[in-house]
């Protein structure tokens, strides 16, 4: 039960999105991409994050549209269910896998989608150009991710993605968020470019994301150490649990059968300034 005057966490999707790379040593033979949150936003402005952002009502699957990689009720079951991080039916569930997709159309531009005959989607020039359309659409909410595969012919698909954790926006904090993150990996033929036709606050003229980048968690990490590479407190838990993951192989087998406990941080009051952090009965089992 919600505690009184604690805000709502609004149901999210954020898609963590590997590509390899040249090992370094002591670090990862595989780099993240993280976009650039832009200083006018209300929410993390001028922060680096994994592509994300809210649930929306289109994420939901129309009648008779279903993705042909993942039954609703397998979506459901590897949330959780209901008594996880899965929303109330298998309908519902798989609109949060749908949201990770939008979400990493929109701000990476990569589309996780399959052509009528079975393979992910490449992006040749023409196809390419009618994309950058729909993206423009879909972030002004006038399409959804389903009606840009129907005029694709693509078929979407969330079967590429790796559920990997589950965090909570700590209560007493404004703008609260209960977000899935997954992984993928960057499909071949296609590119990542960070969503700068979004805007946000509606009309402010402020794209939503500046800049978009490629990098290591072991990089991210010593950047931020550095004061060079703003996170949150969230994002800076992840990079350093993915950093504990020397190869991609490595990452991707372990995303396959991890177990996700709910993380719900706390924000300790008790220092100056208040400080967030994650009980100790989850800090390594997360």
């Amino acid at each position: 039960m919600q505690s009184e005057g604690v805000a709502e966490a609004r149901h999210s999707a954020c898609v963590i999105l590997v590509r390899p790379a040249p090992a370094t040593p002591g670090g990862t033979d595989y780099e993240v991409y993280m976009v650039r949150r832009a200083a006018e936003s209300v929410v993390a402005p001028g922060v680096y994050v994994f592509p994300g952002g809210t649930l929306r009502a289109d994420d939901y699957p129309p009648a008779g549209a279903l993705p042909a990689g993942l039954a609703p009720a397998a979506a459901h079951a590897r949330l959780g269910g209901a008594s996880g991080a899965g929303l109330a039916t298998p309908r519902e569930s798989l609109a949060l896998w749908i949201a990770a997709l939008r979400e990493l159309f929109e701000e990476a531009g990569v589309l996780l989608a399959r052509e009528a005959h079975g393979p992910l989607v490449r992006f040749d020039a023409a196809r390419a150009a009618r994309l950058a359309a729909y993206r423009l659409a879909l972030q002004s909410g006038e399409l959804s991710l389903w009606e840009l595969a129907a005029q694709e012919g693509l078929v979407l698909a969330p079967e590429c993605l790796r559920y990997w954790a589950h965090w909570i926006t700590p209560e007493g904090i404004a703008h609260r968020f209960n977000t899935r993150f997954f992984l993928a990996l960057l499909p071949p033929g296609q590119e990542a470019l960070h969503g700068a036709a979004g805007r946000v606050p509606a009309d402010s003229g402020a794209w939503e994301t500046t800049d978009g980048v490629w990098i290591t968690p072991h990089a991210a990490l010593a950047r931020h150490a550095a004061q060079e590479f703003p996170l949150v407190f969230a994002t800076h838990a992840h990079l350093e649990r993915l950093a504990r993951f020397r190869t991609l192989a490595a990452l991707w087998a372990h995303a396959a059968t991890k177990p996700v406990v709910t993380v719900l941080p706390r924000l300790q009051r008790d220092t100056t300034p208040p400080r967030i952090v994650i009980p100790e009965e989850v800090r390594e089992c997360w």
